[in-house]
């Protein structure tokens, strides 16, 4: 069975422009796709696995394994629930993530999550030229993202001063760090820059936008 795994990184719920976005475009997948199962993830409303001091260390331990040939460490105390996380990204047949921009970036539980589920010999390794081979090649990547202003469509630049965006640019880095080329994109801007009338208009654009892209999906 296919399998979508929507990942939610706002805690604002129906307040959220991009979960709002988000979860019409689940609605329209589900409608489009009867068969296929849904998971949902928010990253606020549930307790991630901690990732501190026994888990970087366990983090070294796995490079270290694996530059001596092994397959990998023992999944143990915190390194388990790094395991547990993986194995649910890797389920997923399909990816959706809807994050809103906080400070020029992505929420902190969104950071956490990407911490946790980037990890050597799980989801990329590095090859004998020493390039990162991502392993999880097979599957698309839907981002809907919202931000207050509008930004320029391209990776930040030294010039761009403070109004950088790197909140799209990073997630697309790191999908791309992981094996996903197919990355599709829907940007909820400017939020904080419109009257309510305005607003509402644009809101309505993306979310059909949102059905469109779900269907095809």
């Amino acid at each position: 069975m296919t399998r979508l795994l929507y990942i939610e990184a706002s805690p604002r719920r129906e307040a959220s422009f991009s979960s709002r976005v988000g979860h019409a475009f689940v609605t329209a997948y589900r409608e489009a796709h009867p068969d296929h199962e849904v998971a949902h993830l928010p990253l606020f409303d549930v307790d991630l696995p901690a990732f501190g001091g026994e888990g970087a260390n366990q983090k070294m331990a796995q490079i270290a394994e694996m530059v001596r040939g092994g397959s990998g460490i023992e999944a143990a105390g915190e390194w388990a629930g790094v395991v547990a996380e993986v194995e649910r990204l890797k389920a997923a047949d399909k990816i959706v993530i809807s994050s809103p921009m906080w400070n020029f970036s992505i929420p902190y539980r969104l950071k956490h999550y990407i911490d946790l589920v980037c990890q050597p010999g799980l989801t990329f390794y590095v090859n004998r030229q020493g390039e990162y081979v991502g392993m999880l090649d097979d599957r698309p990547l839907q981002l809907v993202l919202a931000s207050g202003s509008p930004y320029a469509p391209r990776f930040p630049r030294e010039g761009d001063g403070t109004k950088t965006d790197f909140q799209r640019w990073y997630l697309e880095h790191i999908a791309r760090l992981i094996g996903i080329d197919d990355i599709r994109v829907i940007k909820i801007e400017p939020t904080g820059m419109l009257d309510p009338g305005k607003l509402d208009e644009l809101l309505a654009r993306r979310i059909a936008e949102a059905r469109r892209a779900a269907a095809e999906f």
